[in-house]
């Protein structure tokens, strides 16, 4: 890969096209341990103007454009089974809630019994079906919410918070 350079042009013009290539092929050999090091042309971690990173950050954020959005907290690759949980294994009566676990399918969007999911403190339940929900574990979506609020664990700025939102009377 190093050229030598023949001196066939003056030394003046060949000066500058002589020194930089091999300063730059340097740096690249040093780079380039691996296959993805040789496409990058520099070290360190790339520093972007805030907010404009070419690739979305926030993991969680449900935005579809996001390049993780069906693969975070679901199956890596579309062609596996929906997981254990998704399969009735055992007796199942009187089975008040499912697995957090459990993939949202199709069947959970036409059928009209409402879906529970043990979510601590309390339990979530989807009333609301939705095809949107599709493809994705309960947890994603289930949000852990209190019905009972244990006043003695609050600090005085979640009392003043609660009571502001309407969740706590004054």
């Amino acid at each position: 890969m190093l050229r030598r350079f023949s001196s066939i042009i003056s030394g003046k013009q060949c000066l500058k096209s002589l020194v930089f290539p091999e300063l730059a092929q340097k740096r690249l050999l040093k780079i380039a341990k691996s296959t993805f090091g040789y496409y990058l042309g520099r070290r360190g971690r790339r520093k972007y103007p805030f907010h404009r990173r070419p690739h979305i950050k926030n993991t969680q954020s449900m935005n579809l454009k996001a390049p993780y959005f069906w693969s975070y907290m679901t199956a890596k690759s579309q062609g596996f089974f929906l997981p254990e949980e998704n399969y009735i294994t055992g007796d199942w009566t009187g089975k008040f809630f499912v697995s957090k676990r459990q993939v949202y399918t199709l069947q959970h969007a036409n059928s009209d019994a409402k879906v529970r999911v043990k979510s601590f403190p309390s339990i979530f339940e989807f009333d609301k079906p939705s095809r949107w929900n599709i493809g994705k574990e309960m947890n994603t979506m289930a949000k852990p919410r209190m019905d009972l609020i244990d006043e003695q664990m609050l600090t005085k700025k979640q009392r003043l918070d609660y009571i502001k939102s309407g969740l706590l009377p004054k």
